[in-house]
């Protein structure tokens, strides 16, 4: 049986922390490489596009484990509402234990819109993905597919752009009010 290459783990574990909480281009190759304690050589041969191509592998890696636990919970009969509250405690908590830290995928979503087509599309399919996640569950509830997508949308846009705010402000208000406005979205 071949042995696991830790090193393909650990610059996208590197990579993932330090983009949630420096950002993509606040983040150096060589940063990646010295907090993840391998060589160069690695990160070519498992990236061979480079930083580019490490940062779409973490938001893909990330946006896909956000979408399978999101549809665990969704799936779990508890109300909608009950499961976003959830999600938004756990933002919260996030931010209390580093202020740093915030959604895995944002930074780096934000600043790809400019500086690469490549994490922008990961970063399109897994806010998609979220979306989709709630939508569906939405629609499993009875409503309407336009009605479904555009409030799973919405709810989405409420919690990133709360997310953002808490970490600017250094508080979760801006997620405590989120919260009344999901229920708000989410209640039929």
């Amino acid at each position: 049986m071949p042995r696991p290459d830790r090193s393909r783990a650990a610059l996208v574990d590197s990579a993932a922390l330090l983009f949630r909480r420096q950002g993509y281009a606040a983040t150096g190759v060589n940063q990646i490489l010295e907090t993840a304690d391998v060589k160069a050589g690695s990160l070519y041969h498992h990236f061979p596009d480079g930083k580019q191509q490490l940062a779409a592998a973490v938001v893909d890696g990330a946006g896909t484990g956000i979408e399978a636990r999101l549809r665990q919970f969704l799936g779990s009969g508890l109300p909608v509402t009950d499961i976003v509250d959830g999600w938004i405690d756990l933002m919260s908590s996030g931010l209390a234990a580093d202020r740093r830290d915030g959604c895995p995928i944002e930074p780096i979503a934000t600043e790809s819109v400019n500086a690469s087509p490549l994490v922008r599309a990961a970063s399109a399919r897994a806010f998609q993905s979220w979306q989709m996640a709630i939508a569906d569950r939405l629609r499993n509830d009875g409503w309407a597919e336009a009605e479904s997508d555009e409030t799973a949308r919405a709810v989405i846009a409420l919690l990133e752009g709360a997310l953002i705010l808490s970490r600017i402000a250094g508080d979760s208000l801006a997620l405590a009010a989120a919260k009344a406005g999901a229920r708000t979205l989410l209640t039929k």
